[in-house]
């Protein structure tokens, strides 16, 4: 399945919990139809599957697919809804929509429940529903249910499906305890050790020097047209905009005057102090701290010694400082010179000694002292202001139907076209085209929409810069003109040739060998052009260690029964490996130092509970029932590959 799938289920409670991309899947992007009710191939209301009492329909099934792949498509954009599907997405969510479904019901049998409260607290702590102050807002929250076409009750029923699969499968999955008799046997497979011998047979010496004419070659063409289809591309038209072209209005004294007007406070004189202070829990420590401080302790050493700390405040005026006393302690401390301890005064935290660390006097600012300022400030706020308009006249003009060439000119911009690119920015077509760095932002969007002619906004700068688009045109993937790949049809046929041969040399060595000849002689007796016997092996254990990958040779070696022989293709028709397995030994379980048992034992526990809650999940179908119109499933199969016109 697409990478992007499944690193979804790669813990031990990933495959259930992840039902939380099918279940929220809707929060993400639009639900149009989960209720089943759209028609395909001429039918209304059919259903994909049965689950006990709930129905999963055809149009459900549809639209989690088609955004399913929306969501994959993010991190791959040149995937393809035919390449989705048959590396198994519908499967996929049809699946976790099985199980989901399955879960609630058979959690709802077993007794579990989810209350109203528990949803609004998992809504609430949904980031795309957090409003400018990082709470749930409301507002937010009904804006993008009407935005994304989901009703409240549809978001609901999906949240507490996953809670519900949360409550069941998470104590299942993180319960198990390996003891050390099971995890023994583990050990010594992880200890065991192989060793064997292999022989590479390569094609190239075996490709035939001729030319087997155009129409072999069209027809390997048909054959391996996915090797060289070239993937979608799209010709991009866009107009860059920025800050410049935003006109923005003068800032006139009128307007200076009044906002000098409505902040008076801020430009009239003011006083700032900075305190050092300590707050002690009763009047008589209080005291003693005080004494101690006018008699030349320092106030840290004084409150340290009554087992308190003394703190530093910020510069603070004095309705901040009443904030954090009270108003009769503000007073007073404000009244104070710099330099004297004051208190103990009483506050709602206690009694607070502390003494005045710092005075700052700042005097009022006339109009025109603060005109600078303030017409900076302004300028600012109307630059902002412009492009912000600017850019929703553009939205605007968009989303009404204007295309790139009629915004440029309404506004003067330079409209410009690039040609066919991949999602990369690669040009198949024009070897020395390059795209612009910054114009990346606009390519990855080019790719996640719909289809041609969609005005949209690219943002390239944040606050800065933008660019308005729209496809032009897209490339359908397909291979390129046989005369122009030919030469490489050519190469890729004679070593598929090659290949052939080296396959049956590669089964010639393994008859003779399972006839009980010698492995070398088997190999000497294949004939010229082979490579050397060689020995391979190790410990299972040392496989894969630091993420290094396995070398194929050794994977199919630790697969095999001893003393038998297999054949190996190396990929892109470069030859086959023979692989004799001779020697397998595996350590007494019981031997095994118990330190080194316990290791692989913590490792073992999630696998078990990932056993264990695919377990619960097999039962939670079978408890229910579960039936699926297959006939139906694989219709939707087809016409999502583009293999049969929708019935749409």
């Amino acid at each position: 399945m697409i990478t992007a799938i499944r690193s979804l289920f790669s813990s031990a409670l990933g495959k259930f919990l992840a039902l939380a991309f099918v279940a929220l899947v809707g929060v993400a992007f639009a639900l149009s139809d989960v209720t089943g009710n759209s028609t395909f191939g001429g039918v209304g209301g059919a259903n994909a599957a049965r689950v006990g009492d709930t129905d999963i329909g055809i149009g459900e099934l549809r639209d989690r697919v088609r955004l399913a792949y929306n969501q994959t498509r993010e991190q791959q954009p040149g995937l393809t809804m035919a390449a989705f599907v048959e590396s198994g997405g519908l499967d996929d969510v049809l699946n976790q929509i099985i199980e989901g479904a399955a879960f609630e019901q058979y959690a709802a049998k077993l007794g579990f429940g989810v209350s109203k409260r528990l949803i609004d607290g998992r809504i609430a702590d949904l980031p795309v529903f957090a409003g400018v102050s990082g709470s749930f807002d409301q507002t937010r929250f009904e804006a993008f249910l009407r935005e994304n076409g989901i009703t409240e009750a549809q978001l609901r029923r999906d949240l507490r499906q996953q809670l519900l699969v949360e409550q069941l499968a998470a104590p299942v999955g993180t319960m198990p305890r390996i003891g050390t008799a099971f995890a023994q046997p583990y050990a010594a497979l992880l200890l065991e050790e192989r060793r064997g011998q292999a022989v590479f047979i390569p094609s190239s010496p075996f490709a035939p020097a001729t030319d087997p004419g155009d129409d072999a070659l069209r027809k390997y063409l048909t054959q391996n047209s996915a090797r060289y289809t070239v993937p979608e591309r799209r010709v991009v038209q866009y107009a860059l905009f920025d800050r410049g072209a935003a006109p923005v209005p003068a800032v006139t004294d009128a307007e200076i005057a009044e906002i000098y007007k409505a902040n008076a406070a801020q430009f009239a004189a003011s006083e700032t102090r900075r305190f050092a202070q300590v707050v002690a829990p009763d009047q008589a420590t209080a005291n003693a701290i005080a004494a101690k401080v006018r008699g030349g302790t320092s106030l840290a050493a004084a409150a340290e010694a009554a087992g308190l700390s003394a703190g530093t405040t910020s510069d603070l005026t004095q309705s901040a400082y009443a904030a954090t006393t009270n108003a009769a302690a503000a007073k007073t401390a404000f009244a104070a010179k710099q330099g004297e301890l004051i208190g103990p005064l009483q506050t709602s935290l206690g009694w607070t000694v502390a003494r005045v660390e710092n005075v700052t006097a700042r005097p009022a600012r006339s109009l025109a002292d603060a005109t600078p300022e303030i017409r900076e400030e302004l300028a600012k706020n109307k630059a902002n202001e412009a492009i912000v308009d600017y850019y929703n006249a553009i939205q605007d003009a968009v989303n009404g139907g204007a295309s790139v060439e009629e915004v440029a000119a309404d506004r003067k911009l330079t409209v410009a076209e690039t040609p066919a690119l991949l999602p990369d920015g690669r040009a198949p077509d024009n070897a020395g085209f390059t795209l612009a760095p910054d114009l990346a932002p606009l390519l990855t969007q080019a790719f996640q929409a719909g289809g041609e002619g969609e005005g949209s906004i690219a943002t390239l700068e944040e606050n800065e810069k933008f660019a308005v688009f729209a496809v032009k045109s897209i490339v359908a993937a397909a291979p390129p003109p046989f005369a122009q790949i030919r030469a490489d049809l050519l190469a890729d046929w004679r070593r598929s040739e090659g290949q052939k041969i080296a396959r049956d040399k590669a089964r010639a060595i393994v008859k003779a060998a399972e006839g009980g000849q010698d492995f070398a002689a088997a190999a000497r007796a294949a004939g010229p052009n082979i490579g050397s016997v060689q020995t391979i092996g190790g410990l299972r254990g040392e496989m894969g260690l630091d993420g290094q990958p396995v070398p194929p040779e050794l994977a199919l070696l630790f697969s095999m029964a001893k003393n038998s022989v297999k054949t190996l293709e190396i990929p892109g028709d470069r030859g086959w490996m023979v692989i004799s397995l001779g020697q397998v030994e595996r350590p007494d379980p019981k031997a095994i130092d118990p330190q080194r048992v316990a290791a692989i034992a913590q490792p073992l526990a999630s696998s078990l509970g990932n056993e264990l809650v695919q377990q619960l999940s097999a039962e939670a179908k079978r408890r229910v029932g579960v039936t699926i119109n297959k006939a139906l499933v694989d219709q939707l199969r087809q016409e999502l590959a583009g293999n049969a016109p929708a019935g749409e």
